[in-house]
């Protein structure tokens, strides 16, 4: 009989899957904060930029490490530079129909969606690299065991 249960060995989208567990929240709530600053220092005009940005930005980083942690599941480097260069163009394709479509909305607070893309961006790096160091996902394989060495 075989054994089915699944395998606590890290994997190689492993690590992916470590930063966006570790920076989508502290992300979602930078990004909040400054939705309410920019509310009370702008005014109800950036409420509609603010949260689009909010969505864009946290959308664009949590897609791209999901899909890593999901598409990566082999140590080939070939294999995980195609994949995460494809899921990284299809992150900037997503990109240029959102400014595309929101060019010329006169709704669309620019400044403001500009903002709190940018504190998102930021709180998103620092704690995914964080999130990283924590992790400590093996970079090699660990030496086996040799029973019939002295």
């Amino acid at each position: 009989m075989t054994d089915r249960s699944p395998s606590t060995a890290p994997h190689a989208g492993a690590p992916f899957a470590a930063m966006l567990r570790g920076a989508l929240l502290p992300s979602a709530a930078a990004g909040l904060v400054t939705v309410a600053v920019l509310l009370a220092v702008r005014g109800g005009d950036a409420l509609a930029g603010a949260l689009i940005g909010l969505f864009v930005s946290l959308g664009f980083f949590a897609s791209g490490m999901f899909l890593l942690s999901r598409l990566v599941r082999t140590a080939n480097p070939q294999a995980f530079f195609a994949v995460a260069m494809t899921v990284y163009l299809g992150q900037v394709i997503a990109l240029l129909l959102v400014i595309i479509a929101f060019k010329d909305a006169s709704w669309v607070d620019g400044p403001a969606l500009g903002v709190v893309a940018l504190v998102v961006t930021i709180v998103w790096q620092v704690f995914a690299m964080v999130a990283l160091r924590r992790a400590r996902v093996p970079v090699y394989d660990p030496p086996a065991d040799d029973e019939g060495t002295p």
